[in-house]
């Protein structure tokens, strides 16, 4: 067979197999309920039974009498016996093929043995159009195909909700006038035979439709009950175990209905509840003088007279002693005729879920850990302004002070977290003392608070206000047995005067706030127009420097240092400058800050250890090159491959490089700073702690760290000659360094007297303008030249030096 041949063949059978599930009950497709359908098959049959055998007993009587002459007496009254008594019987045996009761059911083969019987009942009738019709006269032969097309029609309608015993009835009368046709003469026999097999077939369509109607509304009937326990299923279950409750008032407004979970709710007896209305039930629960209770009320008294549908109305009830929030839906009834019928709803108890709510919206609004205002309840505030700037030319006057602590980084890294949480509660508390009512005090996170205030709105209130401020918060704080002391910088922007929307203020303030910062900390600044210019440089200056990092702007220069007992070079430290297409050579004073602020450092730093290596390989090899680390780049996990990288592609042996680091590269991760430090050292690298003295100084940090050497700040070698102070400080570094066995090396030589004291002291090298100023790349040959033709003493052939501040700032 091809394969359209199977195609159809596969289709034509599903097809079939589909019509006869449509009509006939299968386990395979109605599953424990096809025993219900054939019983309720059955019942039908049993309701028309009766009246079909009244029907048949008449056409039996007839035939009879009309045949009683024609046929012998016997064989006739034998056949109208049978055919007679055959239905009362069939319908004694089809009532014992199901069992009786609230949901009868049918074995499996009750409609099989039905289909026989009634292909008995019709092969006794085929008797009369086969055997009989064929030798009748015209009165007789009309008679009797009277009588079998009423039979067909009866017995097909009567049989029809079980379509195969519909079938086979239809069939095997519709087979006994076929025959009879055959067998007789009649001029018209071919065109009866062809109506009977047309009139057949029709019934056989007919058949099927009543048939498909029947199990359909069997089926849906059957669905609809399920659903109907299912659902009754779930609403005892809903009512025995669910935290909600349902309830139904009559028209009249009283209770229909009162589960033990209904009472449980409203903490009342049920007779008490199905006596008194709904409403006024909820009415009596309310609590006095509560607004949000008596709308509540209001608006679900309203909408159940107005027959509004409500959803997820929550009302406050006091049951018992105890308040307790529900939430309330419900939809109205009616009956068959459109009226008013009652309502239909369910009650919540969400009095959890409210505190839950309540207690989000307190932790949304408020801050954690000191109770002040957070800055989403900040911002909102703030968001005022701008509504009354879109009602009136100028929002309400006030002033914005943004407070920051100073040293609270420090802090909280030597202290631990739990002594910084503990000072900024503390700062907390001593910045609410200053609060006007009206004002709003909040943290904004971190060490920043912000401080909205209309009573201070004048220049002069809110510059007595910051002073104030600063003078309180300036005194110690007692965390933990640890005596702290923080110093404060402060912004004030004042509104509408720097600005008259909430962001324009916020700027102000944020600008105001880092002018305070740069001035020296532990002050306030009012917001000036010149700080908006000298942001928007820097961010001019950001974006230009990434062009430059991408561009290669950048160039090396190198300062010399010098071995003070014998004053020849053993070094040069590489320091970093912008080359800049427009403004010429820019120093590191102005970019590095910038650099460190948006991380492009660690891609600046990268490139300065590869070109300084580089260029440190042109140089006589005795001579070493420094480079300075930030902090962020020497807690890179990276470090050791770029410095391997630099190494390996310059060729520069490891021990000619000498790495600076700060005291603050080694706070954080001590055990990772120790682990980076080791590696280096064991490449044969050299590592040296930059501005020591300015920093913590640790003592510990020198054990721990293994060290090659201490460079003392030029700040203090720049006093020297001036400072006791510094005199001692310097003394104690260097004696501190000769001990540990570290080398020293002075930053900032700018005169003979403080080369000769460093001598006198016992410092090993030293670097500065004395000796020699930073210079290009292309200067060292040249310079290395001219101090060996003057003997070698680098302190001999520089020019005199300014006695100003140092201006070689580093890459770090």
């Amino acid at each position: 067979m091809s394969h359209p041949q199977r195609s159809w063949s596969s289709l034509w059978k599903s097809r079939v197999a589909q019509w006869l599930h449509d009509v006939i009950p299968d386990e395979a497709v109605d599953g424990p309920q096809a025993r219900y359908f054939r019983a309720r098959q059955i019942q039908a049959l049993l309701n028309l039974l009766p009246l079909i055998a009244v029907g048949n007993a008449v056409n039996t009587l007839v035939m009879c009498g009309v045949l009683w002459d024609r046929l012998p007496h016997l064989w006739l009254t034998v056949w109208g016996i049978a055919v007679t008594v055959a239905l009362p019987i069939a319908f004694v045996w089809w009532r014992q093929l199901y069992t009786h009761g609230h949901r009868p059911v049918a074995v499996f083969g009750a409609g099989r043995q039905i289909v026989v019987q009634v292909f008995v009942f019709g092969a006794m009738w085929t008797v009369m159009p086969a055997m009989v019709f064929p030798h009748s006269d015209p009165g007789q032969a009309l008679l009797i195909g009277t009588v079998v097309v009423g039979m067909i029609c009866s017995g097909a309608f009567m049989l029809s909700p079980m379509v195969p015993a519909a079938w086979t009835f239809v069939l095997t009368l519709g087979a006994g006038g076929v025959v009879g046709l055959l067998r007789s003469d009649y001029a018209t026999g071919n065109s009866l035979m062809l109506l009977l097999l047309v009139y057949s077939t029709v019934m056989f369509g007919v058949v099927f439709a009543n048939g498909r109607t029947f199990m359909s509304r069997l089926r849906a009937d059957s669905e609809t009950d399920r659903q109907k326990q299912l659902i009754d299923l779930l609403l005892r279950d809903f009512e025995e175990h669910a935290s909600d409750w349902l309830w139904e008032i009559s028209s009249s407004g009283h209770l229909r209905h009162v589960s033990a979970r209904l009472a449980e709710s409203f903490g009342l007896p049920q007779r008490q509840l199905l006596q008194q209305p709904f409403l006024e039930l909820l009415g009596h629960m309310s609590p006095p003088d509560d607004a949000a209770a008596a709308q509540a009320l209001s608006r679900m008294t309203s909408c159940i007279r107005m027959g509004q549908p409500f959803r997820d109305l929550e009302m406050p009830v006091r049951v018992g002693q105890e308040l307790r929030w529900w939430s309330m839906s419900a939809k109205p009834l009616h009956d068959d005729r459109g009226r008013a019928a009652g309502w239909r709803g369910v009650g919540s108890d969400i009095t959890q879920n409210r505190l839950a709510r309540e207690e989000l919206a307190r932790l949304a609004n408020q801050d954690s850990l000191t109770g002040l205002a957070n800055r989403h309840r900040f911002s909102t505030e703030l968001g005022r302004l701008g509504e009354s700037h879109g009602q009136r030319h100028d929002p309400r006057p006030c002033a914005l002070l943004f407070i920051d602590l100073d040293n609270f980084k420090n802090i909280n890294d030597t202290f631990g977290h739990g002594v910084g949480d503990q000072l900024l509660r503390r700062v907390g508390v001593r910045l609410a003392t200053c609060v006007a009512d009206g004002d709003l005090l909040a943290r904004l996170g971190g060490d920043e608070f912000a401080l909205l205030t209309w009573r201070h709105a004048e220049a002069h209130e809110a510059a007595a206000l910051a002073e104030r401020l600063l003078l309180l918060l300036s005194e110690p704080y007692q965390c933990d047995e640890v005596r702290l002391e923080s110093r404060t910088s402060i912004g004030v922007a004042l509104a509408p005067r720097d600005g008259r929307d909430p962001q324009s203020l916020l700027q102000c303030a944020d600008l105001a706030l880092y002018a305070a910062k740069a001035a020296g900390r532990n002050t306030y600044r009012f917001f000036e127009v010149a700080m908006a210019e000298t942001a928007r440089s820097r961010v001019r200056l950001q974006q230009e420097l990434g062009h430059a990092l991408a561009a290669e702007q950048f160039t090396l220069h190198f300062q010399p240092q010098m071995k003070l007992d014998t004053g020849e070079v053993i070094g040069f430290e590489a320091l970093v400058r912008w080359q800049h297409s427009e403004r010429g050579l820019i120093g590191p004073g102005e970019f590095i800050p910038v650099a460190e602020e948006t991380g492009q450092i660690v891609s600046l730093g990268h490139w300065v250890l590869r070109e300084a290596c580089r260029l440190a390989t042109q140089w006589p090899e005795a001579l070493r090159v420094a480079v300075n680390l930030s902090a962020v780049q020497f807690r890179s996990s990276a470090l050791i491959d770029l410095v391997d990288e630099a190494l390996a592609t310059s060729g520069l042996p490891p021990e000619r490089l000498e790495l600076e680091i700060t005291e603050s590269a080694l706070i954080e991760d001590h055990d990772g700073a120790q682990a980076t430090l080791m590696a280096l050292r064991s490449r044969g690298v050299r590592v040296a702690m930059d501005d020591f003295g300015t920093g913590y100084s640790s003592l510990a940090y020198l054990r721990r760290f293994p060290l090659d050497k201490l460079k003392i700040d030029g700040m203090f070698v720049r006093s020297l000659d001036s400072d006791e102070d510094a005199q001692a400080v310097v003394t104690a570094i260097i004696s501190l360094a000769r001990a540990l066995h570290l080398d020293t090396t002075a930053e900032g030589i700018e005169t003979a007297e403080q080369l000769v004291m460093l001598k006198a002291l016992g410092c090993d090298d030293v670097q500065g303008y004395l000796i020699a100023r930073p210079m290009p790349s292309a200067e060292v040959a040249p310079y290395l030249t001219r101090i060996r033709g003057e003997g070698g003493d680098a302190a001999h052939g520089t020019l005199d030096a300014p006695e100003g501040p140092r201006q070689g700032v580093t890459a770090r």
